[in-house]
């Protein structure tokens, strides 16, 4: 110690004194003399002290990250968990077919604000879109259920047919009358004058029953082929026979040239049922029974009307 003290007029050391203890020597140089001033500490105390004081620094320096992380937390939770949580919800309802929902209804940080007004702009359209789906099904379901060829009802409302029935019983203990309209000897009709001349006369037919109808008729629709379903609420057995006879009158006054029918010109047959249904009616039995007066009317030669005696039918 005594060389190194010796050779600097200043600096310090670490070495074992005379008793063996190590120690910590720092020396200066006495100005103007060759004397050194030197002053020796304890290792041991030096060093216990430093490590308090890094122990302290390390639990400070948790402590201090221990807060950041919390505000980081609880920031980013509020800041950002949240609003994208808040986000995903509303997307999430979209997708659910709540589109009235609005995501700018809710505060958001201007980083949020293009995304909500992209989520708004995204459901606006959606939900134009939807509209637009509605009125073209809604379209499409009408034009399904209308015959191309006379833009009357098809054979597709029978069960809008059974539920009108259903209702009927359900809401009022009243006749109900159905004609079923064949037009006669039509395939000869369409084997002699084509195909177009055919769809002619079906059109004019269908014209002239919903004019002459057209006050007591609930449905008018083309049943198929050349066969014509009329559905008239109200009305007993014999209103309705004598409103099918005024019907019959109206088309064979048509004068449709028909060289192979008996009279030279179109007709048609005409079978009639009028019944109160019973509450759980089929709408069967009513199809069923104008079924067999159309049949009937055609065995007696044609061009005429047959009825069915009234009756309230039994439940099925």
């Amino acid at each position: 110690m005594t060389r190194e003290t010796l050779r600097n007029d200043e600096g310090a050391t670490t070495v074992a004194g005379f008793d063996g203890v190590r120690r910590i020597f720092g020396h200066v140089r006495v100005p103007g003399t060759r004397a050194r001033l030197a002053v020796g500490l304890d290792e041991s105390v030096v060093h216990s002290g430093i490590d308090r004081e890094i122990s302290i620094a390390y639990v400070q320096l948790a402590l201090f990250g221990m807060l950041v992380l919390l505000i980081a937390w609880f920031g980013g939770e509020r800041l950002i968990v949240r609003p994208i949580r808040a986000l995903v919800l509303t997307a999430a309802r979209f997708g659910r077919g709540d589109l009235h929902v609005r995501a700018g209804d809710e505060p958001w940080l201007a980083e949020f604000q293009p995304l909500a007004a992209a989520l708004d702009d995204m459901a606006h359209k959606l939900a134009g879109r939807e509209e637009e789906l509605r009125v073209a099904n809604q379209h499409l379901e009408a034009l399904a259920s209308l015959d191309g060829l006379t833009g009357l009802a098809n054979r597709r409302l029978r069960p809008r047919a059974r539920a009108r029935v259903a209702q009927h019983a359900d809401e009022r203990r009243e006749p109900l009358a159905l004609m079923m309209i064949d037009i006669d000897h039509f395939k000869l009709f369409n084997d002699r004058y084509g195909h177009v001349s055919g769809d002619t006369c079906l059109r004019a037919v269908g014209e002239t029953l919903s004019l002459v109808l057209l006050d007591e008729a609930l449905l008018v629709a083309r049943y198929g082929g050349e066969e014509f379903a009329l559905l008239l609420p109200g009305l007993d057995i014999s209103r309705a026979t004598a409103l099918a006879d005024e019907a019959r009158g109206a088309i064979e006054d048509l004068l449709i040239t028909h060289a192979d029918s008996p009279c030279g010109h179109v007709t048609v047959s005409v079978g009639v049922e009028s019944i109160v249904p019973a509450p759980g009616q089929a709408a069967a039995d009513l199809v069923e029974a104008a079924d067999r007066a159309l049949y009937a009317a055609k065995r007696r030669g044609r061009n005429t009307v047959i009825a069915h005696v009234p009756m309230v039918m039994s439940a099925a």
